[in-house]
């Protein structure tokens, strides 16, 4: 029982290092996708405040926010859009990380109760 426990323990720390590669895949997309986030916020706020910003009387200064506010308006629909196509990945990493971490702890408390058992077992034939 003892080289089981041996065996568990290599499968332990080579899911552990595949964990940690999940992990870091499902971070860097999180990054990615927070930073899209606040590209969108960012965009958003500038169109409310030049919807909201009193204009002149002029037409060429009513023309100029129309024409910023169509702007940046087709910019927050292409960054909402980026947005919405990462974020399946970005549940898809989460889950491969969740489902890695859990493999490596199981693998970790098998390792833990089988040496347990190879131990009792060792007690009760008196060795």
């Amino acid at each position: 029982m003892g080289r089981d426990a041996d065996r568990l323990g290599q499968l332990a720390r080579i899911a552990r290092v595949k964990a940690d590669g999940e992990l870091r895949t499902y971070s860097a997309r999180r990054a990615q996708a927070d930073a899209m986030q606040r590209q969108v916020d960012a965009v958003r706020d500038e169109l409310t405040q030049a919807i909201a910003s009193p204009g002149s009387d002029a037409l060429e200064q009513w023309r100029q926010t129309t024409a910023l506010v169509g702007y940046r308006s087709e910019q927050l629909q292409q960054a909402e859009a980026a947005l919405n196509r990462i974020r399946p990945g970005l549940e898809t990493a989460r889950q491969a990380a969740i489902r890695a971490f859990g493999r490596a702890e199981a693998l970790t408390q098998l390792q833990a109760l089988t040496r347990a058992q190879s131990d009792l077992d060792r007690q009760r034939r008196g060795g």
